[in-house]
């Protein structure tokens, strides 16, 4: 299968997965909590407010068992690599989301996320964007019980103000979110407990998983301090996962680190291979094309806040499917 056909295939498996989910959609969003003094508490039944309510930052919202929050937005510069076009800004929206399904499902902030402004123009995900909030995006299969944290950006009219954030659902059916972003980037603490009803399977530091006939193993994590040439940004660690995979099943399985393996803090933000790092580690990646019965052992490097908290591994055993391991680091 050609790396083209491969991300056809990806493509078609994510939408045929958000089609799917859209069968038996809850159609009205309901507010179950909030992070701003004015949005505490429960709302009774928010949603015969007004036919389409539109939320505000900070409020947790629950539509189709899935609990979504803005925690905020900013308006990045870009740099003077990545600098907005002329006349226009980019704007990039904090987003957390968590499962509350028995199954798992895919987000993708291209197809399901978009602003509007006052005058009902749209705007769709723009990838220079996205680069200038430097963080991930929201994407990618949920697990039952499972948070993710990412920036979504959007790449808008620089005198333009008072947007609102569009999540839809599904791609057919009803179910959407309005939430309006306010005249001011604002910023929010990520709620603490999310109270799901579904608990993400955690596994330890020298655990070992089977999953779609693979066999892993986190053996170690370390930090490595750097060099006076390459060293983390401030505020920042490196971090090298020692990890091993075994192929226990009778076909040819391709292993990809950089594509399958990151990490994920207690606010589901996500952090992804880091070239930095890995130039200072020692060892090769866990790249291999595993024959059955072969094993690969390699460490892979990644970048961090120094002050990060309940940072997790996570492996993607099925890149075009459902079917993710987590491991507790620390």
């Amino acid at each position: 299968m050609t790396k083209k056909t491969r991300l056809i295939f990806a493509f078609v498996v994510i939408l045929l997965a958000l089609l799917l989910a859209g069968c038996q959609l809850e159609k009205e969003p309901t507010k179950i909590g909030g992070l701003a003094p004015e949005s505490q508490g429960v709302s009774e039944n928010p949603s015969q407010e007004s036919k389409d309510p539109i939320y505000e930052v900070g409020d947790i919202i629950s539509i189709n068992n899935t609990i979504l929050v803005i925690l905020g937005w900013d308006l990045p510069p870009g740099g003077d690599f990545n600098p907005p076009d002329e006349g226009k800004k980019y704007l990039v929206v904090d987003v957390m989301l968590a499962n509350q399904r028995e199954n798992s499902f895919s987000v993708s902030p291209v197809f399901q996320m978009t602003l509007k402004d006052s005058t009902g123009q749209k705007y769709n995900v723009n990838g220079k964007a996205n680069l200038a909030s430097g963080s991930n995006t929201p994407n990618g299969e949920i697990n039952p019980g499972e948070v993710i944290r990412g920036k979504v950006g959007f790449h808008v009219p620089e005198d333009m103000v008072d947007f609102v954030f569009v999540y839809e659902v599904n791609l057919i059916g009803l179910g959407e979110v309005s939430v309006n972003l306010g005249p001011i980037p604002v910023s929010m603490e990520p709620p603490t407990d999310l109270n799901l009803a579904q608990q993400q399977i955690v596994y330890q530091v020298g655990d070992l998983i089977e999953i779609s006939d693979l066999a892993i193993q986190v053996l170690q994590v370390t930090y490595p301090a750097g060099n006076e040439i390459i060293k983390p940004k401030e505020d920042f660690k490196f971090a090298a996962v020692d990890v091993t995979v075994e192929n226990q099943g009778n076909t040819t399985q391709e292993i990809s680190s950089i594509v399958q393996m990151y990490l994920k803090d207690s606010t589901g933000q996500k952090y992804t291979f880091h070239l930095g790092a890995q130039s200072i580690i020692d060892s090769g990646l866990p790249n291999d094309e595993l024959q059955p019965g072969e094993k690969i052992r390699g460490q892979i490097g990644f970048q961090v806040p120094k002050d990060v908290q309940g940072l997790i591994f996570v492996f993607d055993a099925e890149i075009f499917g459902f079917g993710k391991v987590f491991i507790a680091l620390e």
